[in-house]
């Protein structure tokens, strides 16, 4: 059984994957937009309204995972349960911010 030093750790590895996971395609998402524009695209164009619904969910990921974090400074676990059931739908193995990633660099 872990204790609750070896969670506390795990909790944190997790957030800080999170938060890198999340400015790779913060990064990502403006190189495709730089390279989309360059292009001549216009800006209302479904392919760019698609990445600025893309980057709204990493905004609205970013935000659960900032108000986890500045609520719970030390990870505790009672609302880890609840942080990881709430975010679950955006950042499952395959949840809509990886599939909707997929699908933009197809």
């Amino acid at each position: 059984m872990s204790t609750r030093e070896e969670n506390a750790a795990k909790r944190e590895v997790t957030m800080t994957q999170m938060e890198t996971q999340l400015d790779a395609w913060s990064t990502q998402l403006d190189s495709l937009v730089a390279g989309y524009l360059e292009a001549g695209a216009y800006a209302h164009d479904p392919y760019r309204l698609r990445i600025d619904a893309l980057r709204e969910r990493c905004g609205v990921a970013q935000t659960k995972l900032d108000e986890f974090k500045d609520a719970n400074p030390s990870g505790q676990r009672g609302t880890w349960g609840v942080f990881q059931s709430d975010i679950k739908e955006d950042w499952g193995v395959l949840g809509v911010l990886e599939v909707g990633f997929q699908d933009l660099t197809r």
